[in-house]
């Protein structure tokens, strides 16, 4: 595909993981030159995985990989299409097994930031799972294979800041090259609560924004615009019970955001617990907002207005309340 200079180059500082399974057939690599763009899955229904193969877009266009397995007349196929730079592969799950006096990979799910892809195959056998730490992505798979079935698979995972600076993207197509790639800037708000991260998308369509009458943002749900113009609902950040909902509505293609600011501070009457209290988002064209609490004792103010350019997306961290909040943003 590259040469091992190349591959070296572009896959340093990424972190090997597995592989799941078992150890007879022979070895494979797949480090791809750009972006990981669709997954081939052929198996036997309720059975085995027979076979898997990748495709990566880049500067050249789209490359196949080779067939790590052995596909048979009766494989069912299931084609994964990963939207990316904004969809990224963050887990991948299954299960190995012994079929037939065969040791085989039986199942195997894909999960991204915005989908889960599978099961597909039986879900007998031993299971495996890998899920990536926040701010990691998977850019590469490895493994063991014969011409007879799929042995065992495992994952290279590298930090995103890495990838999307160029150390395995570099190949991307020329028009994406000349763009640059966003930048990520917060969180702000508490230190604590389970982390999120939305991915990068074209733009911001909407902004659903869940308050109560306590000092605190409950929760926000954003709703993007891919690149194909459609929209994509992406998961609900905090809790809704008992919330009132208030929208904001982008005007279409002339209106786009440009930053957030706002308070994060203790929560009323739960012991210290901070979360996001208030919160405003800035347009090319007006102010929404602000939502929630907007000043009190201890409160502290955040912003990300001071570096102009576009929001394509969000970060954060949930603590039952809305905790924290970050940015994904390109230049304009």
């Amino acid at each position: 595909m590259f040469t091992i200079q190349e591959a070296k180059t572009q896959f340093e500082g990424c972190i090997t993981y597995g592989p799941w399974g078992y150890s007879q057939g022979e070895k494979w690599v797949y480090k791809p030159e750009g972006f990981i763009s669709k997954i081939i899955v052929k198996y036997s229904d309720l059975e085995v995985v027979d076979c898997i193969e990748f495709q990566s877009y880049c500067s050249k266009g789209e490359i196949q990989s080779s067939v790590f397995g052995q596909p048979i007349s009766e494989s069912l196929t299931h084609t994964i299409c990963i939207d990316h730079p904004n969809e990224y592969l963050m887990s991948v799950s299954g299960t190995y097994g012994w079929f037939r006096l065969c040791k085989t990979v039986r199942s195997i799910c894909f999960k991204t930031n915005q989908n889960v892809y599978g099961p597909f195959g039986s879900n007998s056998g031993i299971s495996f799972s890998h899920d990536v730490k926040a701010g990691e992505l998977i850019v590469g798979f490895h493994g063991r294979a014969s011409v007879h079935s799929l042995y065992a698979i495992g994952v290279y995972v590298m930090p995103k800041s890495l990838a999307y600076e160029g150390k395995i993207m570099n190949e991307l197509c020329s028009s994406m090259s000349r763009m640059a790639m966003p930048r990520e800037a917060g969180p702000w708000g508490s230190g604590g609560g389970k982390p999120w991260d939305d991915g990068f998308f074209s733009a911001l369509q909407q902004v659903q924004v869940f308050v109560v009458e306590l000092n605190a943002i409950y929760a926000l749900r954003f709703v993007y615009l891919k690149k194909d113009g459609k929209s994509l609902f992406a998961q609900t950040h905090g809790e809704t019970d008992g919330s009132k909902v208030e929208l904001v509505d982008l005007d279409g293609e002339d209106e786009f955001l440009t930053g957030i600011s706002g308070f994060y501070g203790s929560v009323k009457g739960y012991n210290g617990l901070e979360a996001i209290v208030s919160i405003c988002f800035h347009t090319n064209k007006r102010i929404h907002g602000p939502y929630g609490e907007e000043k009190g004792v201890g409160y502290v103010y955040y912003s990300s207005t001071a570096s102009p350019g576009k929001v394509v997306g969000f970060h954060g961290k949930n603590n039952g309340f809305f905790s924290a909040i970050g940015i994904h943003m390109e230049s304009v």
